[in-house]
């Protein structure tokens, strides 16, 4: 059989694993609790079962293994593989991820940011596939980002590169949990959204007051997106608001970067047209004519997989790259 990699997308809640082939066929998948209150030890265990299980599972051995891509987040050195203090997980402090698994697996090991390899699976088996220029914004509780430029990951030389929900999109705007001021994140994530809702509260129509007892800090993104569909037209301009404030970041980059495809990953695009719509409509409105209609505004087409099989692909990519492939 040819060689397989295995991907590993580590949240602070669960640990995905996936061992797909040189081929770009997804053998197996597997998510498990990450058992992050435990701290590193009682995670790059569950994370070294994982990839041991799959392997067994499926009549393989880690001599079937080509290499392993592990996706953290952030704050990291991607080329050195040491994760500093995520804060998703509790007791890291410049861990040394990768040696670690090396050591363990007895293969080679690579760490990349959570939202980068998102982009690169988008890239390598999802919504980009066939282009060369992929921008990826991944639309959650924050905005995470991701950018392919001619079949590699944009990270720049700090490794700070893509950080798409930083972008400044309204000077003096409102705080962002970065401690800048008019982040995108601030108006286009969840919390934004939460944020955009709470704000005209107290003069609103909506039906979301007996949803919540009034209480706007019970308010949740899948009950906006609810209320939305379901015709209320307060939270449908919320809805809106954060829609066009996404449409804004993509916008920017279709200006910046002349990508052939933007794709949106996270919960939020189960809106479907009530998201795209929006986000497409604002892109024509403020991005240059030609390489706006050129951009596809896309949903990820690997669902909540993009992570795991990104980090799959990042290490066949990385792996090639040391090697001269």
């Amino acid at each position: 059989m040819s060689k397989v990699i295995i991907g590993v997308d580590l949240g602070g809640t669960f640990v995905k694993t996936a061992v797909v082939s040189t081929e770009k066929k997804i053998i197996v998948k597997d998510s498990r609790p990450s058992n992050a209150e435990g701290g590193p030890k009682a995670v790059m265990d569950t994370m070294e079962d994982a990839v041991r299980d799959l392997l067994a599972a499926n009549g393989l051995t880690m001599d079937n293994v080509l290499a392993a891509g592990f996706g953290a987040p952030g704050p990291m050195n991607w080329q050195t593989g040491i994760v500093f203090s995520p804060p998703n997980l509790p007791g890291w402090k410049d861990v040394p991820l990768a040696a670690e698994m090396t050591k363990r697996l007895g293969v080679p090991c690579y760490v990349d940011n959570d939202a980068n390899v998102a982009c690169y699976g988008e890239y390598w088996l999802g919504a980009g596939q066939g282009a060369e220029c992929v921008v990826v914004f991944t639309l959650g509780t924050g905005v995470g980002g991701g950018i392919v430029v001619f079949g590699k990951l944009l990270r720049g030389i700090d490794g700070t590169a893509a950080e798409l929900g930083h972008l400044t999109v309204h000077r003096d705007g409102r705080k962002c949990g970065c401690g800048s001021l008019g982040c995108l994140e601030a108006y286009a994530s969840v919390t934004g959204m939460l944020r955009t809702a709470a704000e005209g509260w107290d003069a609103a129509d909506t039906s979301l007051k007996a949803e919540t007892g009034n209480d706007p800090s019970k308010l949740t993104g899948k009950m906006i997106h609810a209320a939305a569909a379901a015709g209320d037209a307060y939270a449908r301009f919320v809805f809106d608001e954060t829609a066009t404030w996404i449409g804004i970041g993509a916008a920017s980059m279709v200006n910046a970067l002349n990508p052939e495809r933007i794709v949106l990953c996270g919960g939020m695009i189960a809106a479907g047209d009530m998201l795209f719509d929006t986000v497409r409509r604002v892109v024509r409105e403020n991005a240059f004519e030609v390489p706006a209609k050129r951009c596809q505004i896309l949903p990820a087409g690997l669902g909540g997989d993009s992570g795991v099989i990104g980090c799959a692909g990042c290490a066949l990519a990385r792996y090639e790259d040391e090697r001269g492939a």
